[in-house]
């Protein structure tokens, strides 16, 4: 295990490298603004950190097409890790712009080849034999190649076609060590700047690493193909590939081959896509109403077709998990979109996000009514669904609704899906298709075992309400009685003079450091004629002095920013306002 210190260092390399590279792309607003300023290197264009104007109108200009297309050219620079953070950004509509998702979604990977030796060597580490041993098939020419991985054909001694995907040896520190630096930016980013605060980034982060972690265990995606195996034991339609368990480690992952073709191959508008369709649209209500686990990444390729059309869903690293009661919501949030129930609509949207600060509801419904207005009330047979529901998300956004991780999750799964379906039929009454579904939602929802159960909780929760009330009130009375009632009023204003007088008193004190050392030195210094190698001793200790007092300034900078929670942060809505163009 690398020692702190090497590891710090090695943190600090690759910090200075982003920083480049954010430069590079013309990012300079954003480096400093956070305060990495100091990391660019000597060879930067001069003046590129000092025209704070001009930075901001780089990036906060009205292109926004360009800034998302920057900003893919910056995280495919930075290589897998971030590809990969860019590629789950682009599967949240919900907070991300729609330049940028459509720009993220073209990110791709570009990983070379493991060498053969690499992977044989992978594998007897892991599986204690060599491939010889093991297999008594295994091609040399990988099926696929990407950042964590790589995939071989294989067949194992006692017969078995499988396809063995093998872990890139080092990936898991490189890995990690990213993802500590974007932490720390992320951190950064929501301590300075206020309306990062909507978009939570360090919670993205936190999301993120757990995601690429289990990625990085192979146990974890063998356990998710096994319980989506299970969950369609009962449905010969749809399965999943089965692991092989004597196999499999946390880094090697050996399961079936699958003989079959992928869905996208299969030839729009035939009577055999109509089937797959239909089976498609099955197994989706399935998974995300009745099972509460979904397929993350349903994409064409990730879907394979067999002879009899029944579908197998391969690469199930990425899943989705829902509760009973985000179930529920979703079944009302359905019905209240088809029925044009706005006040069922705003409702069920503010249940299922998290406000940040004071929502207007009045507003919001008067956006629920605008975009209802717009899709719902024309043919609905042609309604765009990913429009539609990309037009919610940015009303949620633009009200500070965050919707939790796990609906923006099944929205991308749900837009994907729906392209998957009008490839498959380009005359596709989406609305016809999803009536069926809606009725058998609609009794599920209002059964009457569901009703009952309903009532039975909400009737124990309205007792134990109830039986507590007399308890309460003793309580209140006796501390009303004994003096130990205490009265809490707050004042936004006085809290946010507190605030003031903290950034205040933190630029008061750096400049009281700064200005000392600089006086002491001199008043101490100013008649010695002391020299050191020829170097006069005032000129060494002014420069001692210089380096403690940029030493003090960034601690108490870094305190001031990241400890201090009543610290003040960066506003850029004023500086949005002034260099928007009439």
């Amino acid at each position: 295990m690398a020692s702190p210190v090497k590891t710090a260092v090695k943190d600090l390399r690759r910090l200075t490298d982003i920083t480049g590279v954010l430069t590079k792309h013309g990012f300079h607003a954003v480096v400093r603004r956070i305060g990495l300023g100091a990391l660019v290197g000597r060879d930067e264009p001069r003046g590129l950190l000092t025209d704070g104007a001009a930075e901001d109108e780089a990036l906060l200009g009205e292109d926004r097409s360009e800034t998302a297309a920057r900003f893919r050219r910056v995280l495919e620079d930075l290589g897998p890790t971030f590809v990969k953070f860019g590629q789950v950004l682009s599967t949240r509509p919900d907070i991300m712009p729609t330049e940028f998702v459509r720009e993220l979604k073209q990110l791709q990977a570009n990983v070379q080849q493991m060498p053969l030796e690499a992977v044989r060597a992978q594998i007897a580490e892991e599986l204690g034999e060599d491939v010889e041993a093991l297999f008594s098939r295994f091609d040399e020419a990988p099926l696929g190649s990407a950042s964590i991985g790589q995939v071989h054909r294989a067949r194992t001694k006692d017969g078995r076609d499988c396809v063995i995907k093998v872990q890139r040896p080092g990936i898991q520190d490189k890995i990690r060590s990213d993802l500590d630096i974007l932490s720390t930016i992320a951190r950064l980013l929501e301590a300075t700047i206020e309306e990062v605060e909507l978009y939570a980034p360090t919670g993205i982060v936190r999301e993120f690493a757990h995601g690429l972690l289990d990625e990085l265990d192979f146990h974890k995606e063998a356990a998710n193909l096994d319980e989506f195996r299970q969950n369609f034991q009962a449905e010969p339609r749809v399965t999943a590939p089965e692991v092989y368990g004597d196999l499999t480690t946390s880094r090697v992952l050996c399961m079936e081959l699958i003989k079959a073709e992928k869905l996208s191959d299969i030839e729009p508008g035939t009577p055999r896509a109509k089937a797959v369709l239909q089976t498609l649209l099955d197994a989706l209500v399935k998974m995300v109403i009745y099972d509460g686990f979904f397929h993350g990444d349903p994409h064409p390729g990730n879907i394979m077709v067999r002879p009899d059309d029944s579908l197998v869903f391969i690469d199930l690293g990425l899943v989705g998990r829902l509760s009973v009661a985000q179930q529920d919501e979703i079944i009302n949030l359905i019905i209240a979109v088809l029925s044009g129930d706005v006040d069922g609509i705003s409702r069920t949207l503010l249940r299922m996000g998290r406000p940040v600060g004071r929502v207007n509801l009045r507003e919001f419904k008067r956006d629920v009514v605008r975009i209802r207005d717009r899709y719902l009330l024309s043919n609905l047979s042609d309604i765009n669904v990913s429009r539609f529901v990309q037009e919610v998300m940015d009303a949620a956004q633009q009200h500070r609704i965050q919707l939790n991780s796990t609906y923006a999750l099944l929205v991308k799964t749900a837009i994907t899906v729906e392209g998957i379906m009008r490839h498959l039929d380009p005359d596709l009454d989406i609305i016809a298709v999803a009536t069926p579904y809606v009725r058998e939602l609609t009794l599920r929802r209002f059964s009457a075992r569901k009703i009952l159960a309903s009532t039975v909780k909400t009737s124990m929760a309205l007792s134990g309400f109830v039986s507590q009330i007399p308890e309460q009130m003793d309580q209140i009375l006796m501390d009303l009685e004994g003096g130990n009632l205490t009265l809490t009023v707050r004042n936004e204003p006085m809290e946010k003079l507190s605030q003031h007088l903290n950034t205040l008193g933190t630029r008061l004190f750096l400049g009281v450091i700064a200005s000392g050392l600089a006086v002491s030195a001199a008043l101490l210094l100013k008649d010695q004629k002391i020299e050191i190698s020829g170097v006069p001793l005032v000129l060494v200790v002014g420069v001692a002095c210089a380096v403690m007092a940029t030493l003090l300034f960034w601690w108490a900078l870094g305190w001031h920013v990241i400890g201090g929670k009543d610290s003040t942060k960066l506003r850029l809505s004023p500086l949005m306002r002034l260099l928007r163009r009439d």
